[in-house]
């Protein structure tokens, strides 16, 4: 025997929600603001794991990483912006999002920057310190993921007008 409700209608199941995808459409439909975020936050990414710095002199070189500058915030950083603006992109932006991921960019561009003025010079004749690829992309990729992320948390903060 099946229960019914008051008016005599049998129970339907649980309502299912909208199956929500993400494609390459879904990307051309974004925001400038949205796509400069996610952009700058997987080239940060990648910038993290190529080398920041290099020494070398006549007998011995290397080169150390994001990881090894123990930037870690800068990785968490990039991958809290790109969740968040794929979030954005299926689900639908708030105020509260475009505040995390504005955040989430200034933190890893001030790691970055930190880290770069933190390079220490060669005062030795033969040995040279040069600052890497990796370190230069995650500067730029701080950039455009603070401009992205700016351009979206001004869009939730600017006052709505009815026209």
């Amino acid at each position: 025997m099946t229960q019914t409700d008051p008016f005599g209608n049998e129970p339907q199941g649980a309502p299912t929600a909208p199956a929500v995808q993400f494609n390459a459409d879904t990307l051309k439909q974004a925001s400038l603001g949205t796509k400069l975020a996610i952009g700058g936050g997987a080239a940060a990414f990648i910038g993290y794991f190529l080398p920041w710095a290099k020494v070398s002199s006549d007998f011995y070189s290397a080169s150390a990483s994001g990881g090894d500058a123990d930037a870690f915030l800068v990785l968490l950083g990039a991958l809290a912006v790109i969740a968040l603006g794929v979030v954005q992109l299926v689900k639908g932006a708030n105020k509260g999002m475009a505040i995390g991921a504005a955040s989430a960019a200034a933190i890893a561009l001030l790691i970055t920057l930190l880290k770069w003025s933190d390079l220490p010079s060669a005062d030795i004749p033969g040995v040279s310190v040069s600052t890497g690829l990796g370190l230069y992309l995650c500067i730029l990729a701080g950039i455009a993921m603070c401009a992205g992320t700016g351009m979206e948390l001004k869009g939730h903060l600017a006052p709505k007008t009815d026209a």
